[in-house]
This record gives C-alpha cells, structure tokens and sequence, in this order.
C-alpha cells in the first residue's frame, strides 16, 4: 500500500512540482505544448507509453559530445532501447567540442539552422540559455499523460524509511529538492547524472606524515591544521597541504558551506560582495598567502599530476577525475566531503537530455529522453567511471566496486549538495567570476574590492 501511495505522489509531484521541495508547475496553452499533445494523440497514448509500439517507425536524432567510447556506448543504448520501442530508429551525431561553451554554440547553431537533433546531451550549466532561446520543449504534458510510465522510471523512495521502499530509485534530494532542469515551473528533463566537490585525499603523504585521515565531522580548524602538518619539504621539493580553488564551480562548493552563494535564490542579483561569501574567498586566499599550505594558483598550475606526484596532500575535485588517475595507475587516495565552515553543503553540476525546439517528433523523443535518463541500463552502461549516477540502485552497484574505499561518501554527500547556480548569461558571468578571482590571486586588488567589483559587473549581465 505505502508502494502505491509513494508511486501516486510521485506521478503528482512530476506533474505539479511539489514532492521533496520542487515548484508548481504552471498551466499554460501555447504552440509548444499543442504539439507535444499532439504528438501524444498520434501515437494513442493518453496514459499508456506501451502503445508507441503500435505507431509507425519514426526517427529521431540524439546530439552527444564526442568523447572516447561515447559511439559504442551509444550504439549499446540505443539497442538496448529498441528492445522495448522497435518502431522508434534512433540516430546520433557526435559533436566535436574544445570547451562546454564550444559544444553549446555547436548545438545551438544547429538548431538555428534548421539541422538541429531532436534530443542533446546537456548539463545543468547550459539549459538556462537553450530555454530562454525557445530551443527547449517542456516535459509537463508528456508527464501528466504518461503516469504509469514515469511511475516506473521516476519513482522517488520515501527518506524517512531510510529508502526502504522501492529501494533502487532517484535520489529524493537530486530529484525534486534541487531539481535542475526544472525553470519557471516546468520541468526540461530530469537529472540523469551529476558531480559534487569532495577532497581528494593522497594516502601516501598522509602515511608520510602519520597523519589519519580526516572523519566527515571535521571543520575549516581541522582541516587548517591537517594541512599545516602536511605542508613540508621533500627531496628539495615543496608539499602542500591543499589547494586554494579559484574556479566557479568549486568556489560555489566552499561559498555554499558557508552560507554564501555567487547569486540570489532565483539568480537575478549577484551575491559575492556579501560578508558570508567575502569571507569564503577570503579563507582561500589566505590558504595561499596568510598560512603558505596551498601553491599560488596560476594558469599552468597542473594540480591533478601535483596531487599524482605527492606535491599536494589534498584536492577538492568532482568524480570527473576518477578516469584520469585510474589511466595514470593511480590507486592511493580516498575522499572525504569538503569540512565545514559554517555549515556542511556542496555545489553539484548535473546532465540530462532535453528535447529540442528543432524535433518533429516531441513525443517519441521525450520517451527516448525519459528511458536515457532513468534507466538503471543507460546509468550502468555509461556511468562508471566519471559521474555519479541519480539511480540509488545504480549508485549502490557501482560505487562500492571501484576506488575510493570512501566511493559511497557520493551517495551520502547527495543529501547537502545544490545544484550549481548556472542562468543563462553563465558564460558571461563566470568570465566576470575568474577575472576577478585572478585579480585577487595576483594581489592586484583586495578580496572585499575584487568581490565588490564582480558583484556591480554580473547585476549588470544579469539585468540585461
């Protein structure tokens, strides 16, 4: 019985917003949503996804970065997929990228040209840009006329039975409490995978130092004295104990432990000139010129192979870098959650797969997006080794089976992560972001004039 009740509030909560935390969803009628109705009476669907199968064969195109291993990996899926929708020929196009913001332009100038795929690949970070330039189909109306599927594939276990029913589904809190790819109250996709900032732990230089290595209940003083102790010359070779972070995602994660955020709760003002966030960057700055355990950011700093090394005791990273220390043969390192300052919270980038304005097909590809997403199959086969899958039973498969011995501490950290703050002017805001966090490590300003002055120049994108 509780099943069923969980399952109905779950189905509620996709199609109203309101389960763990997340926003109403408002009802509105537009050419959007006309076809994506439409499209759902074609196939005869009104509630049961079943039915595509007795539609006939469409084609659609899925947009992904190109990467190693991504095409057969693809291929794999999409199979996988066929097994149960036959009739939908699913296509790929592997786009070539240098940057994140290098594959957005990619993929926005498709759409704009009218060659745009029908799904993408894409993460929290640029969903903001591609819905305020209408390229983005909203999910609401697939949701609500589809109720058993997204019960199947979506279902949430209740926190408070310590996941004990229905055991294996999304993260409550990665679902709906920061749900990601929900803006303005409609939902354009659903957390497929996602990243946090944890600190990386080099077990040989604390083995070196017979230093423990750090519980989950250590503070900003804990973590200053471990890095102190672990700050020392080797063989005419500076340790240092850490790192002091100047990127804005893992800037984000040490601004959140303390309270603090680059922007306001629904990113209109910037906040980094108040005293929580002052503060923040004041104590990373200071961990390079005020107590010397960390080396002085700079452009060629190559802190993953510092850390390789045993030049750094301790890195503050996402799972993104699982891969590279497992090609580099590197095995002696675990993690802990970042210490507290004045709370215990970290940042988290998440991706999925929208459904773009560019498909003739919204139905088909918001089915194929909804399996890509959810299924324990496509988080298994692809999530191995650099993100975190959303799935808890996929998070309890593949996390305890690989290094770190700490893997699960990702599982646990999902319950304070939030998601990174990332509106639509973000390129043009983190640009504002690392200019000022340069000036800082440079010494060229303050931390209270450089937040200042970051503060006035990112209201002034975020009014425009």
């Amino acid at each position: 019985m509780k099943k069923r009740i969980l399952s109905i509030l779950l189905v509620a909560a996709l199609a109203a917003g309101t389960l763990f935390g997340c926003g109403s969803v408002k009802e509105e009628t537009n050419e959007t949503t006309k076809t994506i109705e439409e499209g759902a009476a074609d196939a005869k669907t009104a509630s049961n996804a079943d039915s595509i199968t007795n539609t006939e064969p469409v084609e659609i195109t899925i947009a992904y970065p190109s990467d190693d291993g991504a095409e057969e990996k693809l291929n794999i899926l999409i199979e996988e997929f066929n097994k149960s929708y036959p009739n939908i020929k699913v296509n790929y196009v592997l786009i070539p990228f240098s940057s994140w913001p290098d594959y957005i332009t990619k993929l926005k100038t498709m759409v704009a040209g009218g060659t745009g795929p029908d799904v993408a690949r894409l993460a929290v970070e640029g969903i903001q840009s591609f819905v305020a330039d209408g390229m983005a189909l909203p999910f609401d109306d697939f949701i609500a006329e589809n109720a058993d599927l997204m019960e199947e594939l979506f279902y949430v276990v209740d926190p408070m039975e310590e996941m004990g029913i229905r055991r294996g589904g999304i993260y409550p809190n990665l679902f709906c409490a920061h749900p990601p790819f929900q803006i303005d109250g409609k939902t354009y996709g659903f957390a497929w995978d996602w990243n946090n900032i944890v600190m990386f732990l080099n077990k040989d230089v604390f083995a070196e130092k017979n230093i423990e290595l750090p519980s989950a209940d250590w503070d900003k003083d804990k973590f200053l004295e471990i890095a102190q102790a672990l700050t020392y010359e080797k063989d005419g070779e500076k340790v240092y104990g850490t790192v002091a972070p100047t990127d804005y995602f893992t800037v984000t994660a040490w601004l959140y432990n303390n309270n603090a955020s680059v922007l306001n709760e629904d990113m209109t003002k910037c906040t980094l000139n108040s005293p929580e966030a002052i503060e923040t960057i004041q104590f990373l700055y200071d961990l390079v010129y005020k107590y010397g355990v960390a080396p002085s950011p700079s452009a060629g700093l190559d802190t993953s192979n510092l850390f390789m090394n045993g030049q750094i005791a301790m890195l503050g990273n996402g799972r993104w870098s699982i891969a590279s220390l497992a090609n580099n043969n590197f095995e002696d390192y675990d993690i802990q959650a970042l210490p507290a300052l004045s709370t215990r919270q970290s940042s988290f980038g998440s991706g999925s797969f929208p459904v773009l304005s560019s498909t003739k097909h919204p139905y088909e590809a918001m089915l194929f997006s909804s399996w890509l997403s959810a299924s324990s199959f496509s988080q298994e086969t692809f999530l191995k080794t650099d993100s975190v899958p959303s799935r808890i039973s996929v998070m309890e498969k593949i996390l305890p089976t690989m290094l770190p011995e700490n893997g699960m501490l990702w599982r646990e950290s999902a319950d304070v992560a939030k998601s990174i703050q990332a509106p639509k002017q973000l390129t043009d805001v983190t640009a504002v972001f690392d200019k000022y966090m340069s000036l800082i490590f440079a010494n060229e300003i303050s931390v209270e004039d450089g937040m200042n002055k970051a503060t006035e120049e990112i209201d002034a994108i975020l009014a425009e």
